[in-house]
């Protein structure tokens, strides 16, 4: 078993940090809110693989709680890019493909707003899993 993963970038755009807004009017969130969030993963986020690969030291190393913590940039028309992972090193590699895998089948969220007007930002979003 692979004992560490790096973060992992999917659909790397080359977006340039200073075309990013960082203070926002409304934070972009994924459509239909926390329910329809929720929903989403479920329907979506493969643990079949991260189960089984779970042996006693995957348990002693990772636990059976995971959280990954990504980070994405929602662009203007509500489309995400440049996912990442920002803690590797805590969950186990398969918990972190199942979930790129996952963020890699989102439909488009709601972007940010300022003003009125959408704007590409960078959002962080945790994902939890219990893993038994």
């Amino acid at each position: 078993m692979c004992s560490s993963v790096r973060a992992q970038v999917i659909a790397k755009r080359d977006i340039p940090a200073d075309s990013l807004v960082q203070n926002v009017d409304d934070f972009p969130y994924f459509k239909g809110g926390v329910v329809a969030w929720s929903r989403f993963l479920q329907n979506n986020l493969d643990l079949s693989r991260t189960v089984g690969a779970m042996d006693s030291v995957a348990y002693a190393r990772y636990g059976s709680r995971q959280t990954a913590v990504l980070k994405f940039i929602v662009c203007e028309d509500g489309s995400i890019c440049n996912i990442e992972i920002e803690n590797p090193d805590k969950i186990s590699p398969e918990f972190a493909k199942a979930v790129l895998s996952a963020m890699r089948k989102s439909p488009q969220w709601m972007p940010a707003q300022v003003k009125g007007k959408p704007v590409k930002t960078r959002f962080r979003q945790p994902v939890i899993a219990v893993i038994e």
